[in-house]
């Protein structure tokens, strides 16, 4: 049997690349939220709202300007360049996208952003507890289980009698 010192260096760079891959994917997961734990923090949507599509809800979201003809057609505006749904960039509305798998949309305002993300509106059906609680999350305003902090009630000054 010959000693050859390459496959030796190839086999012992291959299981410190394979250690370094697992422990790195393993630490880098982000725990995202789930549906109940969703639901039982923002509630945005009427009953017979949950089982229709997203265009069809789009009216709620402040901000977002898109018009649709007979449903289907898109009447594109000055700020409708797109959708950014999970990264993935779409010029018309996208297919099959349900109100109640939306857990995160933010309505793209600024010059700047808008020409970094090429799109007017950002849709995440997958967040992490960060962004569910972002400001830049439009459900929260739309928040229906969102509990009013009591306002404090101001002292009234005494006036001091000479």
């Amino acid at each position: 049997m010959l000693y050859n010192p390459y496959i030796r260096y190839v086999k012992a760079n291959y299981l410190f690349l394979l250690i370094f891959l697992t422990s790195a994917s393993a630490f880098s997961q982000n725990n995202f939220v789930s549906d109940e734990e969703f639901n039982s923090k923002i509630t945005w949507l009427e009953p017979h709202e949950v089982h229709l599509e997203f265009r069809d809800v789009l009216r709620k979201i402040p901000g977002a300007k898109f018009e649709f003809i007979n449903n289907n057609n898109q009447l594109r505006t000055s700020s409708s360049l797109g959708w950014l749904v999970d990264g993935i960039l779409y010029y018309n509305y996208p297919q099959r996208l349900y109100a109640s798998q939306v857990r995160y949309v933010e309505v793209v305002n600024s010059i700047l952003q808008s020409n970094t993300c090429q799109c007017s509106l950002i849709i995440k059906t997958a967040v992490n507890e960060k962004e569910l609680n972002s400001r830049k999350n439009i459900l929260n305003r739309l928040n229906k289980n969102r509990i009013e902090k009591p306002k404090k009630k101001k002292k009234k000054k005494k006036k001091k009698k000479n």
